[in-house]
């Protein structure tokens, strides 16, 4: 208590309440996109926001990570090619399920609470506008996010579809919530600006529109980084018709002798998506004996 060093009336104020202002987060982002399952035991939680606080959470929730599936062709030698028996290949990755590896890069760099709307599981069909577009009403209920995300809406497979949904969450985000902040990325980011495709920056800029810009923010190039462990893929993860023509090349420089060739040749005809665990063993077995690309696997 202050000393009083002269005669008088003196009013002191004490301060019987403790400060009002409660700390919250600031950046509560909604994530959109496909996952492997949306349940909340039976309840299910498909186009239902849904907040969670940690990877381990999403997966009780909402399941684990696509099977990555990648294509074989034939191409000139450069960087990302493989060298196989003589030729080079491209690898490209065919299916368009990212959400689930958005998130573990997420929680890796600090991510917090966040919440997420699933649009539907992993399909053949791969990623569809409507879907993801349908994602984004469900959130108006919601008051705490503070940011609106769909990372899987560059995987479409025509760019117009992509500005379309972007624009989308932009209107959301300025004209319905006007609380909120779109995070978009460039559809073809991953290419240089001087590709002879076009410049995709000048392409977004001029199908973005002017509608809602301080409500949103692009990013540009795409994020290099490794997300996947290397012991997660193995020549399972080939396209099938990918994997057939590979397992026949090896097949052809193997000394295996002519009659078990034309065996295993039947049993490699045979395969198709979606390999039981039974044919995953039987592969594993044969081409151990052949080749060390499929030993070290």
């Amino acid at each position: 208590m202050a000393v009083m060093k002269t005669p008088g009336v003196y009013i002191v104020e004490k301060n019987a309440f403790p400060n009002s202002v409660v700390e919250v987060a600031t950046a509560v982002p909604a994530f959109i996109g496909y996952t492997e399952k949306a349940a909340n035991g039976n309840k299910s939680l498909l186009n239902q926001p849904w907040r969670i606080t940690s990877m381990a959470e999403f997966r009780t929730y909402f399941g684990d990570a696509p099977l990555p599936k990648f294509t074989l062709t034939e191409a000139q030698a450069g960087a990302g090619t493989l060298a196989f028996n003589g030729k080079n290949y491209a690898v490209e990755r065919q299916d368009a399920f990212t959400l689930y590896y958005n998130l573990l890069l997420f929680y890796a760099n600090g991510g917090g609470p966040c919440y997420i709307v699933s649009v539907g599981g992993y399909s053949p069909d791969g990623v569809d506008k409507a879907k993801l577009e349908a994602g984004i009403l469900p959130l108006v209920k919601e008051q705490e996010p503070t940011m609106v995300v769909i990372p899987e809406a560059v995987n479409l497979a025509a760019a117009a579809d992509c500005y379309a949904l972007q624009q989308a969450v932009l209107s959301h985000c300025g004209s319905v919530m006007k609380s909120r902040f779109a995070v978009l990325d460039i559809y073809g980011g991953a290419k240089d600006r001087k590709d002879p495709d076009g410049d995709a920056v000048n392409a977004f800029r001029e199908a973005i529109g002017s509608s809602f810009l301080d409500y949103g923010a692009a990013y540009y190039p795409w994020l290099n980084t490794s997300i996947v462990q290397e012991n997660e893929i193995s020549f399972l993860n080939l396209e099938v018709d990918s994997l057939k023509k590979l397992l026949a090349e090896e097949l052809d420089a193997s000394a295996m002798p002519d009659a078990k060739k034309t065996q295993v040749k039947a049993y490699i005809d045979s395969l198709a998506d979606g390999l039981a665990p039974v044919e995953q063993h039987t592969l594993h077995k044969v081409f151990s004996q052949v080749s060390p690309l499929y030993r070290e696997t």
